[in-house]
């Protein structure tokens, strides 16, 4: 197996377990302590920011299905292009649980050093989330 190909696996378990399954240790499991991590929406970085955004998903959202729609693969890195839908039951930032079922898609841009994530850029449709809530007024 390649570096790349071993990568591709270690990123699809770790998603899988922690968006699909609900595991929030895999955060622990699968991130460098020291990690940097560039998150939409997120003013700090780090394992904290990614710890914080885990946490407000999934306060906010149940019946949570996740999907991969692309990982891609070169030496250290791997692109992630995702999908995930849920219930919003709760509070999301500052709107209160709507009962709306959102989708929304990202692209994590991951580094890898062995079987942990070292580097993150993560982006995601935040205007497309808002507006599936409601809560978007343009004009």
């Amino acid at each position: 197996m390649t570096q790349a190909q071993h990568n591709k696996q270690v990123v699809e378990t770790y998603h899988y377990r922690l968006w699909r399954d609900g595991d929030l240790s895999a955060v622990d499991v699968y991130w460098d302590p020291a990690a940097a991590a560039r998150i939409t929406g997120m003013a700090e970085g780090g394992l904290a920011a990614v710890k914080a955004d885990v946490e407000r998903y999934w306060g906010a959202f149940t019946h949570v299905e996740t999907r991969i729609l692309h990982l891609i693969a070169e030496g250290d890195q791997v692109v992630l292009h995702w999908e995930t839908a849920g219930d919003h039951v709760g509070p999301y930032d500052d709107v209160a649980a709507t009962g709306k079922r959102i989708t929304m898609g990202g692209i994590d841009i991951l580094t890898l050093r062995g079987d942990r994530i070292v580097d993150c850029v993560s982006l995601w449709d935040g205007l497309s989330v808002y507006d599936q809530l409601g809560v978007l007024t343009i004009g």
